[in-house]
């Protein structure tokens, strides 16, 4: 029986998605049908780190990777997702990753 192992995404592909994060975030918001929609049925928009916190977990990597990616401490990673989480109306990071990937936040 073979077993695959998921590889940890590459740091450059890491920098890659934060760079893309921080440029959608210096430019102005989208404000799409889609977008609005979404603001009528959630929490609210969700900040620039909320959306690079959902975009680590996507990668696969744990509240405590991302801590260390971020310079940020693991209990800070934990409220990011409960608030994410409480903003896409989501329980699990797959579901997150999910959500804020079908509407267009990722």
């Amino acid at each position: 029986m073979e077993t695959s192992f998921r590889s940890a995404p590459s740091t450059e592909s890491l920098r890659a998605s934060l760079s893309a994060i921080s440029y959608q975030s210096e430019i102005a918001p989208a404000n799409t049908a889609k977008d609005s929609e979404w603001m009528r049925h959630s929490g609210g928009p969700l900040s620039a780190r909320e959306r690079t916190v959902v975009l680590l977990m996507g990668h696969g990597l744990s509240n405590k990777r991302i801590a260390r990616q971020l310079s940020i401490a693991p209990e800070t990673v934990k409220s990011h997702a409960k608030r994410i989480f409480l903003k896409l109306t989501v329980q699990t990071r797959a579901q997150a990753v999910y959500q804020a990937s079908a509407l267009g936040l990722i």
